[in-house]
């Protein structure tokens, strides 16, 4: 009992040393003089916008490479995709050591393997296929805008020419339909270029010691020595355009193995595979005939067009942020997308899933360094399905930094600003992200599929930046 009446007077003095009326309530703010106190103001300022090309400022080594041609039907925007490709050689790779048939290639193929396209599975295609004369190089950043003719010669005939649709009608459904089923084309390429392989690695020096296997001993060497890869041109058709996995060259041959004799007298068949990996380079070449016209010419919104096409840039107000001369607290910026109208009865656009908001500056060295979005020069975000719209909840951390850099080289330069006019300049580029097994970002690259979306904006529609700031009233 005497425990009882020890618990409930404990309570009750807890409850009265804790108990906080309507005059005690203020205690806390009214010793503190008024000067400390702070207070929050709010103000809506905007940004300008507008479409600029992406121009060189795509990588064009990937992973995937494209293949085609498409014409917007809205804005009669042409877009073409061609590639270069090298192949790997896995070390020391070894033809038969008792030796090919001579002339006995039965075939060398070129097979392009895509999981998935774009536009008309039905349109007929025509593609053309070129050896490199020159090689891609290690460590040099290519871009969508390279010229293919630096690595091959486009006076010399193709090695092939192939007529093809995404969907080969010669494949049962039975086979399409599986799983494990990915479709491809095939491209005959000349049996000479077989030979070539084979002699490349039986070749011997003058005293009769076997060197060829050398040129198989590495990619390096068999590029350098035996191949230098492939330049696949879009040469006819409109409408698809194919997402290439992977490239792989095939050569068929007949060599000599031991029979029942126990001589080699009897005759069978190889097939030495050759395909494009992460280990080799591969790039892709985009074409946009006549985008600068749509760029220039359409000004009531802007643009984010993938795979090489326009981003949007955005001028923030950062000036008027900092004649508030207050704390700046939070910053916030949404882009409304317009819903597409781009459809021409087989296909819609879809709209990049992912953007990167990136300073202007930046928008080189963010993707040649494999950086990831920091929150303060750069961030990504995802679109919001439900209100249509890229938003930035608080990009005061990049309004921060603009600042400190402003006054940094004002302070010693006068002229800065207009010596470095993207200081308030950021840039809009829609972007694919690479995770690992916990789903964590490793890195961000080009979003390189076909998407295309208009956002509020351009000469006549500013973009509402919603700014908080704070400060000590005096």
């Amino acid at each position: 009992m005497k425990k009882l009446q020890l618990i409930l007077i404990s309570i009750i003095s807890i409850l009265t040393f804790t108990r906080c009326d309507d005059e005690t309530a203020m205690i806390g703010s009214s010793i503190v003089p008024d000067s400390d106190t702070i207070s929050y103001s709010s103000m809506r300022l905007y940004a300008k916008s507008k479409s600029i090309m992406a121009n060189d400022s795509i990588l064009a080594n990937s992973s995937r490479v494209y293949l085609g041609r498409f014409t917007d039907p809205e804005t009669n925007t042409v877009f073409t995709s061609d590639f270069i490709a090298q192949f790997n050689c896995v070390e020391n790779y070894g033809f038969p050591d008792n030796g090919v048939i001579g002339n006995s290639v039965k075939s060398i193929e070129l097979k392009l393997f895509f999981n998935s396209y774009f536009g008309d599975s039905l349109n007929t295609m025509k593609c053309e296929v070129y050896e490199l004369d020159n090689t891609l190089e290690e460590g040099i950043p290519y871009y969508t805008n390279i010229d293919p003719t630096e690595f091959y010669n486009p006076d010399k005939a193709p090695l092939a020419t192939k007529v093809y649709c995404a969907k080969d009608e010669t494949i049962p459904d039975s086979i399409r339909l599986d799983d494990n089923y990915t479709p491809s084309i095939t491209i005959k390429l000349p049996n000479e270029l077989g030979e070539r392989f084979i002699s490349k690695y039986y070749e011997k020096d003058k005293n009769g010691n076997h060197i060829g296997k050398i040129n198989f001993s590495n990619s390096e060497e068999f590029i350098n020595n035996v191949f230098k890869g492939v330049y696949v041109k879009s040469s006819q058709g409109d409408g698809t355009v194919l997402y290439i996995s992977m490239a792989r060259l095939n050569v068929s041959f007949d060599y000599f193995v031991k029979g029942a004799s126990g001589e080699m007298d009897s005759i069978t068949s190889g097939i030495a595979t050759f395909s494009s990996t992460q280990e080799v380079l591969q790039v892709n070449k985009f074409n946009n005939g006549n985008l600068k016209e749509l760029v220039e010419n359409e000004t009531s919104c802007t643009h984010l067009r993938t795979p090489a096409g326009v981003f949007t840039e955005v001028e923030l107000p950062i000036d008027e942020i900092m004649a508030n001369n207050d704390t700046i607290n939070s910053v916030k910026i949404k882009f409304t997308r317009y819903n597409s109208n781009e459809n021409n009865g087989t296909f819609k656009y879809t709209a990049p899933s992912r953007i990167l908001m990136v300073r202007k500056s930046d928008m080189y060295s963010f993707f040649l360094k494999n950086k990831l979005a920091n929150n303060v020069t750069s961030y990504a975000t995802t679109l919001n399905p439900s209100s249509n719209e890229y938003e930035f909840n608080n990009i005061s951390r990049l309004i921060n930094y603009c600042v400190c850099e402003y006054e940094t080289g004002t302070a010693s330069d006068p002229n800065w600003a207009s010596k470095n006019p993207d200081w308030n300049k950021v840039v809009l580029i829609p972007i694919s992200i690479i995770t690992d097994s916990n789903g964590n970002i490793v890195a961000i690259n080009h979003n390189l599929s076909m998407t295309n979306t208009r956002l509020r904006g351009g000469e006549n529609d500013e973009i509402a930046v919603d700014v908080i700031t704070s400060k000590f009233n005096n």
